[in-house]
């Protein structure tokens, strides 16, 4: 399948959907054990591991479904057919940048004096910033950083207000 239209191995593909498969099953396994709060009255559908344990069940079928089509790959082309892209075990400059926004929110953000709403916002703001500028930098998007900022701002303000909305009025969950 060299020169085929995938941008990555099948062995890599299948090794990253073991990684989702695993992540997820653990993060199932932490949600089943967390504390159900039947002693206090709680039901089913407001214990504290039943969306996490959602989202990990999400992440190990996904990663199951990733690790099906990477077998049919392989079947089809080999394990180590080429992409036209070639492969790399080494991030991107966005994947470093992406992964250094998220670090700051978690260590920086949530919890450490800021209100979720604040740290959720100026989040957004600064990925969709950030990302907007770099995709006009290669060429992928218009616009302009004033453009940029003002698109960045209204989608900071308007996830934070859901987020905040969503958790704290439907899922009775008190963010920090």
């Amino acid at each position: 399948m060299s020169g085929g239209p995938y941008p990555v191995a099948p062995r890599s593909d299948l090794n990253t959907a073991l990684v989702w498969v695993a992540l997820g099953a653990a993060i199932v396994v932490a949600s089943w054990r967390m504390e159900r709060m039947t002693a206090q009255g709680a039901d089913l559908y407001t214990a504290p591991g039943l969306w996490p344990g959602v989202v990990g069940l999400a992440l190990a079928l996904l990663g199951g479904l990733l690790a099906w089509r990477s077998l049919v790959r392989a079947r089809e082309a080999g394990w180590d057919a080429a992409a036209p892209r070639g492969e790399t075990l080494v991030p991107t400059p966005r994947f470093a940048l992406a992964a250094g926004l998220f670090l700051v929110y978690a260590l920086l953000g949530v919890g450490r004096g800021l209100p979720f709403w604040l740290s959720t916002a100026l989040f957004v703001a600064a990925f969709v910033f950030l990302f907007r500028r770099a995709n006009r930098k290669v060429g992928d998007a218009t616009g302009s950083d004033r453009g940029d900022a003002v698109l960045a701002v209204v989608c900071g303000v308007a996830t934070a207000a859901v987020v905040t909305l969503v958790f704290e009025q439907l899922f009775f969950v008190r963010l920090p």
